[in-house]
This record gives structure tokens, sequence and C-alpha cells, in this order.
């Protein structure tokens, strides 16, 4: 019987005329690739940090706990500790807190060394700044205001050729525990931006003062421009007075190009050119602990301060502070 091929005629007729193709090169085996290895996860702070603001430090410590098995005591496993540490002073357990802090000053003091070597050693400075903050708050917490004073100006000497935010850091917390009902620091300007020159505190006795610590570059003094121009246009017929102080925080040399920046972002962005003093002192804003900017403090009447405030604030409670102020 003749079978039918399932082809038409004329694809047969095609294919056979097609010229003969060289038989395909063999194929090596295959060799079984040697697996790349699984990299070892990196902390994220991020995550700490998240754990922590909702109020799980025993997953902040996991996560801390897992990244020193995998990866070891290393620069990411020294922030880490040093975030567990503020955030169980955050959360009020203080036991914990005092523990973390103790982990992290002498894991900042191994790696710092003696003596202390800062350069390139950003983490471990910050480690050391949060454990000292830790250890005071913690000293606050049990009623210990005077030991957590003596702590700070120990430090404080201790770590006088620290890098700035480190000795900010420190007068920063010691301002927290006792600034307010004391006698506000004079402010000596090095210089000064814009027109206004600005006045001496103690000239300003008999009406309220309002600091605005600031940095021209701070993304969240930025941030603070708008309620902060409300304000003082709110209260410019008041007597209240509003000073602006900064400091240079580039090097010698780029000072006058540093304080044309300052001098524009206090016009552009703040639209306060001439209306508010900006002095410009180092030595200002160390001693009033400015490590974060914007940092507020409000001086009333007769010099002292009345509350010292290093974070932004909304127009409303920039105003209900003032108003304390003026009665």
């Amino acid at each position: 019987m003749r079978l039918r091929s399932p082809f038409p005629a004329a694809l047969l007729l095609y294919a056979t005329s097609l010229p003969a193709q060289p038989a395909p090169t063999p194929t090596p085996p295959a060799v079984a690739a040697t697996p790349a290895p699984t990299p070892v996860p990196m902390i994220d702070l991020r995550f700490i940090r998240f754990k922590i603001s909702a109020g799980d430090l025993p997953s902040a410590e996991s996560i801390l706990e897992t990244h020193r098995a995998e990866k070891g005591e290393d620069e990411e496993y020294l922030l880490g500790l040093a975030w567990v540490a503020r955030g169980a002073a955050l959360l009020g357990d203080w036991p914990d807190a005092s523990r973390y802090a103790k982990q992290a000053r002498e894991a900042a003091a191994k790696r710092l060394g003696s003596p202390p070597v800062f350069e390139n050693n950003s983490e471990a400075a910050y480690a050391l700044g949060t454990a000292i903050e830790v250890e005071a708050q913690a000293l606050v917490a049990a009623g210990k205001k005077a030991e957590a004073l003596a702590l700070l100006d120990r430090e404080s000497k201790a770590q006088e050729n620290a890098p700035y935010n480190l000795r900010a850091r420190i007068q920063k917390r010691r301002n927290q525990v006792a600034l307010v009902g004391t006698k506000a620091p004079e402010i000596r300007p090095e210089d000064h931006a814009g027109a206004a020159t600005p006045p001496a505190l103690e000239s300003l006795r008999g009406k309220p003062v309002v600091l605005f610590l600031w940095w021209e570059s701070c993304g969240d003094c930025k941030a603070q421009a708008a309620a902060l121009r409300q304000t003082v246009q709110k209260y410019a017929d008041r007597p209240v007075v509003f000073v602006a102080p900064t400091r240079y925080y580039g090097k010698p040399e780029e000072r006058a190009e540093e304080k044309a920046k300052i001098e524009k972002a206090w016009k552009d962005v703040y639209g306060l050119p001439d209306s508010v003093a900006v002095p410009i002192s180092d030595e200002a804003m160390r001693r009033y602990g400015v490590s974060a900017t914007p940092t507020f403090v409000f001086i009333d009447r007769k010099g002292v301060v009345t509350d010292y405030l290093p974070y932004r604030m909304t127009a409303e409670r920039l105003s209900q502070e003032i108003e304390a102020l003026l009665k």
C-alpha cells in the first residue's frame, strides 16, 4: 500500500532542493557551574528605626544580633548598637538603655583607640556620642540629675579635641538637662550676615528673645522657613526680638563664599534679609549644643531661658511659646 506524505508535494520539492547543511558541532558536555555564594545580608538601619518607632525593641535587637552573627562587629553593627541604645531610651526601658549604651561606649572606644583617632571613624564617634547621651538620660530618669550633669561635664572636658558634632551633642544634652531656668549664654559673633548688626543678649533685657539656630544647607531648617517667616511677621509690632545664629561649616579659605551662601539663603529661602540679625559664631553654636539644626531657644525679659527645643516647630507652637513669654 502506498503511504501518502502529510506534506504538500511542492513543499517536499523545495525541501529536497536545499543545499546540504553541515553537521552541527557537538555540544561539549555541560560543566556544573559553581554556585555563587549567597550574599550575606547587611544590616539596614531603617529596619531598626522602624521597629523602634513601632515600640518593638525585641525585633530591633534581633536584627542587630543576626547582623553580628553574620558580619561581626563592623561599622554598621556599631551604628545599630547605638540606635538600639537610643531606642530603648525613647521607649523608657532604662535598664536596657544603660546596657546598650555601655556596650556602644566600649565598642566605640575600642575602634577609636587610645588616644582616640576620629578621622575616618565617624561611626565610632556617633556611637560614643549616643552612649554618653543615653547614660545621662538614664541618670536623669533615675532622679540623679546632679550625677548626669557631672557625667556630661566630665565628658565635655575629655572630648575637648573631638569633632564639633560630638562636643555639641554633649552640650545639647547638658542644655536639655539644665539650661532651662538659667541665664542664656551670651552670643559673641565672629562675623555676621546681612545688614542687621547682631545685638548682645544683655542689651535685650526687657524684651523676649527667640533664637533660631540654623545652617544654610540644612533641609529641616529650610522646611522651617515658612513657619518662621510667618511668626516673625506676626510679631513684627510686638516687643519680641528674633536672632538667627549660625556658624561657618567649611574651610577657613572658603569663608567668603560660604558667607555669600548664608546671606543668599537668608534672603531667598527665609525672606528675612534685614529684619532678623544673623550672627556667625562657632562658639555660640557649640555652647547652645547645636549638633542638629534647627534648634530654638526662648528667652524671657530677664534673660532667662524658658525653653530649649532642638527640633522643628509649627507656627502654632512657636506662637504658643512666644505668647507665654509675653505674659
